[in-house]
């Protein structure tokens, strides 16, 4: 084939590409785009060279296990380098101690600055759980009816969909490579968030939850945001199956925002809560990877996954380029890395009343998080209690001694403002608005939380 019919065939191609994804109304891309360029070169030109194939031959199934997006996973072999600076110190100038003394009183609170759509979530998420089988909807609905819990996940969705957002409509700034018309900038900016960016929203909230149904009964656990966990309340097998049908339901409000790209990417988070979930469950090591490490990539898989990739998605609905998509992952990866050590000190210092659960849950489970890790370095005899899962009589008390009598919770507090640090540095790559204050606001709300 000549130069100019393999180019004639590469725009062809692209052109079904676009005609493939069903764009929300609001896209801005041009159609010729035939996938995000967040995607490596490599897997571009698979994805094209199979859709001409398919082109020439009209064999579907040549393209079928082509990815639309490449989701981060530390433990793929083409995985992002995932390694954590264990030693890292916060810094005392910048980040969030520079937004401590400097910007915290002018920043917008988080959640107050989208209170309204907060407001909304409940009440969308119960219209999408409606079911012809009342018992099973009465259990999926539990923590909706009560409306507990921080709704953290949906605030940085709504957020990070603002933020990016306002920064296209800024017209300079990173990422906005696309050419917007006055009105078009001034309709984004009476919008602020499009329809589908909320309901993805309401579809974070509605995989954590359905998480959290099974994490419960694996846990045995009695309560959960100060109330009857829904496996004590319904028995297990309800809330296994009331779990299995938010994650269901989550899937076809997926499927209807009609982006492929995000399906895949959100599909991938809920494979990632299974991994993080078998890791904690099995304990123990993989090759060439410390404990501590290892604690980290679960902690990734069951907590970073589903923040960073769900603000991603959000940017990603909205045809933001892959710097803004990049900009948007490192901050939620990394405020569910502080996020995770902030709950594991917590485990620690709270109680039932602060935490909505009894302290030292961890332990009891068998579980070694970062300070009783870090603790374990200074009081080798905390590794015998790790072997055996605390499982003897004493160990939990003896575990908690030790680790009280170590910097395991200083460590693990400051390794969890330095990875705020760094979704701070991300995030101010944006370019300004009351939503990306408002982002670096919950970096900091993150880490002086005490519930």
């Amino acid at each position: 084939m000549s130069r100019i019919g393999f180019a004639a065939l590469q725009r062809a191609g692209g052109s079904a590409l676009a005609a493939r994804r069903v764009r929300p109304r609001h896209a801005h891309a041009s159609a010729s785009a035939s996938m995000s360029s967040f995607i490596p070169t490599s897997v571009q030109d698979h994805a094209m060279r199979v859709t001409m194939d398919k082109m020439i031959t009209n064999d579907s199934s040549a393209y079928v296990d082509s990815p639309t997006n490449v989701v981060e996973d530390p433990l793929h072999p083409r995985g992002f380098d995932f390694r954590v600076d264990l030693k890292q110190q916060p810094s005392t100038v910048a980040g969030i101690a520079g937004f401590a003394k400097n910007g915290q009183a002018n920043a917008p609170d988080p959640f107050e600055l989208v209170a309204g759509d907060i407001t909304t979530l409940s009440s969308g998420i119960k219209t999408l759980l409606g079911s012809d089988h009342p018992v099973l909807e009465v259990c999926a609905r539990y923590f909706f009816e009560l409306d507990g819990g921080k709704k953290i996940r949906p605030t940085m969705v709504l957020l990070m969909a603002y933020a990016a957002n306002a920064n296209r409509v800024a017209g300079t700034s990173v990422g906005s490579s696309v050419a917007q018309t006055p009105e078009e900038a001034q309709a984004a900016a009476d919008t602020g968030v499009f329809s589908a960016q909320r309901r993805l929203a309401e579809i974070t909230e509605m995989i954590h939850t359905a998480s959290l149904f099974h994490d419960d009964v694996i846990d045995k656990a009695d309560s959960r945001r100060g109330v009857e966990s829904v496996n004590r309340a319904y028995g297990n097998k309800l809330a296994i199956l009331a779990g299995d049908f938010l994650l269901a339901r989550a899937s076809v409000a997926l499927a209807r925002l009609r982006n492929v790209e995000v399906v895949e990417i959100v599909s991938t988070v809920i494979e990632h809560l299974v991994k993080g979930e078998v890791m904690q469950m099995r304990g123990g090591h993989l090759k060439d990877v410390t404990a501590l490490e290892y604690y980290f990539h679960k902690n990734y898989y069951k907590t970073g996954s589903l923040m960073a990739n769900s603000c991603k998605a959000a940017v990603v609905l909205a045809d933001h380029d892959d710097e803004v998509q990049k900009i948007a992952f490192a901050y939620g990866k990394h405020i569910g890395l502080a996020f995770q050590l902030v709950d594991d000190v917590l485990d620690f210092e709270g109680d039932f009343s602060s935490l909505g659960k009894p302290g030292l849950a961890d332990l009891k489970a068998g579980l070694a998080t970062a300070p009783v890790l870090f603790a374990a370095e200074e009081f080798p005899r905390l590794q015998v209690l790790i072997d055996r899962k605390f499982n003897e009589p004493g160990d939990v008390d003896e575990a908690l001694e030790l680790v009280q009598s170590s910097n395991g919770l200083a460590r693990a507090k400051d390794l969890a403002v330095a990875q705020a640090d760094l979704a701070l540095d991300a995030v101010m790559k944006l370019q300004p608005s009351p939503a990306r204050d408002a982002l670096a606001h919950l970096a900091y709300k993150v880490v002086v939380r005490k519930h």
